[in-house]
């Protein structure tokens, strides 16, 4: 990509090619813009970060001036036109590489066509996928999640090339002659991503208790249920549910300090007990690792 240009004009570049795209912090990835507020000043849910990806020459443009080394974001699903798959090296040992389970689901499954793709500065990749509105990708990885491979697709977006982290390394494109070139996805692929694997019916505390570490006492099972429900019985259109879904989490945060929870078993009964209360998948996870990070 011609690196005399700034990383506004390629995020302009991209908007007049249909994609929008938002400016994203290189040191977290998350998006610089945040949520419109109320009369009282609180957020307005799905207002903010890829909720405002535009494709509108002036915002982008301001937008670029206010942070000239922010990273381009592109939202995906029906926005952009396209969704993206993400194979990802670990980012510590014993995690799933994502890589060497895309070769396998490959080998097994037939390959995949030649689509754009982009190189990642942690050694995965960013496979581009078009968008078809009759099998709507969300970011539910379905079938193939815990192996490695996230999904984005409505309610997600990407970090697009020539983009660069805090630390220096760079989003790249893996082949140019693939550059905005489109592939279906084959079949098979979206049958394992659009079908959930099945599993026994139960209730979120019911999980809470089974995926403890070792036996404890009663009252621990209890509290972890009563912090659960707490989410549970939010209202879906309370304005308070991300601070609810904060304290819980500091709650838990707390028992996996006890060793009564893992950290991966509590995070993601909290992302569920959010979800359920109305937030999004994005939503929950970054509250829920705002708290395990405080």
């Amino acid at each position: 990509m011609n690196s005399s240009k700034t990383l506004g004009e390629f995020a302009l570049d991209y908007a007049q090619r249909g994609w929008h795209v938002l400016p994203c912090n290189p040191a977290t990835k998350h998006p610089y813009v945040g949520c419109d507020k109320d009369a009282a000043g609180r957020d307005i849910p799905r207002t903010g970060g890829l909720y405002k990806a535009t494709t509108n020459v002036d915002q982008i443009k301001a937008w670029w001036q206010l942070w000239p080394h922010a990273m381009i974001g592109v939202r995906m699903g029906g926005a952009s036109g396209v969704w993206a798959l993400d194979p990802d090296a670990p980012k510590k040992p014993g995690e799933p590489d994502g890589r060497a389970s895309w070769a396998a689901l490959q080998s097994k499954h037939g390959k995949c066509p030649l689509t754009h793709t982009h190189l990642t500065p942690g050694g995965g990749r960013h496979l581009l996928f078009k968008y078809r509105a009759d099998r709507p990708v969300t970011n539910s990885e379905g079938q193939i999640k815990g192996l490695g491979i996230d999904v984005r697709g409505n309610g997600g977006y990407v970090i697009a090339p020539p983009s660069r982290r805090a630390d220096g390394k760079a989003y790249e494109i893996e082949d140019p002659l693939d550059f905005f070139s489109f592939a279906e996805a084959p079949d098979w692929l979206y049958e394992l991503i659009l079908t959930k694997p099945e599993r026994p019916q139960q209730s979120i505390s019911q999980r809470a208790v089974a995926a403890m570490r070792r036996p404890t006492r009663a009252h621990a099972a209890k509290s972890i249920s009563g912090i659960l429900a707490k989410m549970a019985q939010e209202p879906a259109d309370s304005r308070n549910r991300n601070k609810l879904l904060f304290w819980c989490a500091c709650r838990l945060v707390e028992m996996t300090d006890q060793s009564i929870l893992s950290a991966p078993d509590a995070a993601g009964l909290l992302i569920e007990a959010g979800m359920r209360s109305g937030l999004s998948f994005d939503e929950a996870n970054r509250t829920v690792q705002s708290a395990f990070r405080g």
